[in-house]
């Protein structure tokens, strides 16, 4: 045997063989690094940048209770001011037991609704303009409006408008964009289609999966005169804020503060 061949190791099959089971070993490495980016990735994601539920993807839990709407009170003096309860997304599975409850305490709010969730569900908002509410575009399937180019932005306002319409309610006169999105075209889009944007000063993220108790003290904590509440009819986490209500309601009233359609 030469230097030469000693240096290069022992021939035959061996040397393969360890290749192979090298390779094979990496092969395993790899896959359980991919399998653990597979289970830490949407954790961290959904906690940097929370989805949005769709309350369609399950049925409604019956979360209204006698016990809930055994003191409704309906007395809503102005001493204070006016604030206005407005609720996205719907109308949806939630959407019936949220009249129940703004029923009871006698309650106006605005609900600015999807287009395609209005032509699937005309029943529930012909329910909210019978309740005394306002039935407001919301766009039709809640994309980023800014992200549009005119005729898509007059396409997503257009549609809604008509579809609300059909569902047997007066033509919407609000617009309120999704994420709070809008640019000039968007906003040259709404008025040339009789809408006036409208926003929100009160956010209660209830559709990050909050607990009703949260939700009812970031309002009950940040709302004042001419305050507009941003609430959800329309996505999974529906169920809490409905539990809230009557915590919102009889604690702004306490207040002073009115509920009232025109929060000026």
């Amino acid at each position: 045997m030469t230097d030469r061949t000693k240096a290069a190791g022992p021939a035959g099959p061996g040397r393969p063989a360890r290749r192979k089971r090298r390779f094979r070993r990496h092969l395993t490495e790899l896959g359980f690094g991919v399998l653990a980016l597979a289970a830490i990735v949407p954790p961290a994601l959904d906690a940097l940048v929370p989805q949005r539920g769709n309350a369609d993807t399950g049925r409604a839990r019956n979360v209204v209770t006698r016990a809930m709407l055994s003191h409704a009170g309906t007395g809503n003096a102005c001493r204070r001011g006016r604030v206005a309860l407005t609720f996205d997304d719907g109308p949806d599975v939630y959407t019936p037991q949220i009249l129940e409850v703004l029923r009871a305490y006698d309650v106006r709010a605005t609900f600015f609704i999807m287009g395609k969730k209005a032509a699937a569900r005309p029943a529930l908002v012909r329910a909210v303009v019978a309740g005394g509410h306002l039935a407001e575009n919301h766009s039709w399937d809640h994309p980023h409006m800014a992200d549009l180019d005119a005729a898509a932005v007059r396409r997503q306002l257009a549609d809604t408008t008509a579809a609300i319409m059909r569902a047997g309610a007066p033509r919407p006169t609000l617009f309120r964009p999704p994420f709070g999105n809008t640019d000039g075209v968007v906003d040259a889009q709404a008025r040339a289609l009789g809408l006036r944007v409208v926003r929100w000063s009160v956010d209660t993220n209830d559709w990050r999966g909050r607990r009703p108790a949260d939700i009812a003290a970031t309002v009950l904590a940040q709302a004042g005169p001419g305050s507009v509440v941003l609430m959800h009819d329309g996505v999974a986490n529906s169920a809490a804020t409905i539990q809230a209500l009557p915590a919102i309601i009889t604690g702004l009233r306490a207040r002073g503060l009115c509920t009232a359609l025109d929060a000026g």
